[in-house]
């Protein structure tokens, strides 16, 4: 019976995340209520804020249930003795891409913290966790080129901090856009020749 409830409760949350992903994709964040989310669930007001306390709660859960693949590169590599830093960038940014195109979860979260999050106080603290993860991403990033430059693969006057700050905001660029309008063009096909165009650039400067 213990066991039941239990199951019970967490189909229950899963069912609340799935409904504040369609409704937050659907009208923004600041324009859904919680009282909305538990109706589009069918569940009670009470049982949403059993789960969850407000809508920065539910949207951080959003955020939990959806692995990246700089949290895959950061295990990965601690677990390696050497490795090629350059061709980890490319697979890690083109692994990131191809999970937005391919995975509808991970892209209804981008959709939703590009388009549809309005960065005002009742979700701020949202904006500070999606600026210190991407902060994080960009001091691991700058590491993989330090370590480029070491190993020969980069010019050594590389200025590693602006070229990191170049590649994500070609990165975001692509997926902003991409989400505009996802006919418009093929997100990895573009992304891939784009970013190995930008990392070549870099491995060919004077």
């Amino acid at each position: 019976m213990v066991r039941r409830t239990k199951e019970d409760a967490m189909e229950t949350r899963a069912k609340l995340l799935d409904a504040a992903e369609h409704l937050f994709g659907q009208n923004g964040v600041a324009h859904t209520s919680m009282a909305q989310v538990a109706e589009h669930a069918g569940v009670t007001r009470g049982a949403i804020y059993h789960h969850f306390s407000n809508k920065q709660d539910l949207i951080e859960s959003l955020m939990d249930r959806v692995s990246l693949p700089i949290d895959e590169m950061r295990e990965q590599i601690a677990e390696l003795d050497d490795f090629d830093a350059l061709e980890e960038i490319r697979q890690r940014t083109t692994e990131f891409l191809t999970r937005i195109q391919t995975n509808q979860r991970v892209q209804a979260l981008a959709s939703i913290l590009l388009h549809k999050c309005e960065y005002i106080d009742e979700v701020n603290p949202i904006k500070l966790r999606h600026v210190s993860g991407r902060n994080r991403c960009i001091d691991d990033f700058e590491e993989l080129l330090e370590k480029a430059k070491r190993d020969g693969q980069l010019p050594a006057a590389t200025d590693s901090r602006m070229a990191v700050i170049g590649l994500f905001g070609l990165v975001d660029g692509l997926i902003y856009n991409w989400l505009l309008d996802s006919d418009y063009f093929e997100l990895t096909g573009y992304g891939n020749k784009a970013i190995n165009t930008f990392i070549d650039g870099l491995a060919s400067a004077d």
